[in-house]
């Protein structure tokens, strides 16, 4: 969605028209992303609002990807700290597993003089964290987009991860476009915790890897037809929608830049390459749509 259909609240050019004209020729659309800082519920209020279409059983999010991934796992997990957005929490309960509260994490709630960098008492926030009272550590940490992210929360998850607990990312996204610029995607939030615990590394959910596009193939149900990705970045998207067996399809209205693409090899070489959705009709998967 983001980068392909709209950026922030703008949407992109052409976005309207080819979606409503896949439907009319029979194509079922689903709506995924990487991004897990709001529920499916959610993306569904914004798709609406954008005019854009879509209902629940056609939005496919990283949060709800891991949680469904969550809910696999043996030993199911029983105690979860999600690093990201309360959409990621809401999708995780959703599954029946508990999720602690984003106010619960020791350091949440320093006292005004711990409160600001430099306030009078520069060491007053590290002994704040020092003299905190401590939870048992979680048996899972979740990471995914946390536009509120602080230093309490990453040290909190540092040593529940440093204690052995699960480590899921709900993706790694080095950045994610908005109006005008880009802004530093979950993957930066991952990749400080894997160095804070030297070298864990989290297992991804979200693109590239194929959970996320192998949710959808299965809630399109017994299929006869091709399945095509349309993404605006070959190392994600592109590389995803191989690792299901799909078409890839690389716009250049989000993440990658234009002759950007001719660099992209293996998984991540597109199979073609769009300047704007309209172009999708003159591919042969679609000519005739």
């Amino acid at each position: 969605m983001d980068g392909v259909l709209y950026r922030g609240s703008q949407v992109l050019p052409h976005a309207r028209e080819t979606l409503e004209r896949l439907r009319r020729a029979g194509w079922q659309v689903f709506f995924a992303t990487n991004n897990s800082s709001a529920s499916r519920d959610e993306y569904v209020r914004r798709l609406v609002d954008l005019r854009l279409g879509g209902d629940v059983e056609h939005v496919v999010t990283s949060a709800y990807a891991t949680a469904r991934y969550l809910a696999r796992l043996d030993p199911r997990p029983s105690d979860v700290l999600v690093i990201g957005g309360e959409g990621l929490r809401e999708e995780i309960r959703a599954v029946g597993i508990r999720v602690r509260d984003r106010g619960s994490i020791p350091g949440s709630h320093p006292p005004p003089e711990a409160a600001a960098d430099g306030a009078g008492d520069s060491g007053a926030m590290r002994r704040y964290l020092v003299e905190a009272e401590l939870p048992p550590v979680a048996d899972t940490v979740v990471v995914g987009l946390d536009l509120h992210l602080t230093y309490a929360a990453l040290a909190e998850a540092q040593r529940c991860l440093l204690a052995g607990a699960r480590f899921i990312a709900s993706n790694k996204d080095r950045a994610y476009p908005v109006e005008g610029r880009l802004l530093p995607g979950a993957g930066s939030i991952v990749r400080a915790l894997e160095i804070a615990t030297n070298g864990r590394e989290a297992v991804c959910i979200g693109k590239p890897e194929p959970w996320l596009f192998q949710e959808a193939i299965e809630r399109a149900g017994p299929r006869s037809g091709p399945v095509m990705v349309i993404g605006d970045a070959p190392d994600y998207d592109i590389v995803a929608a191989h690792r299901v067996g799909a078409t890839g399809v690389l716009i250049l209205t989000g993440l990658t830049e234009p002759g950007a693409e001719s660099a992209a090899t293996g998984e991540a070489r597109p199979d073609h390459v769009i300047r704007s959705l309209d172009e999708l009709f003159a591919l042969p998967e679609l000519r005739g749509a």
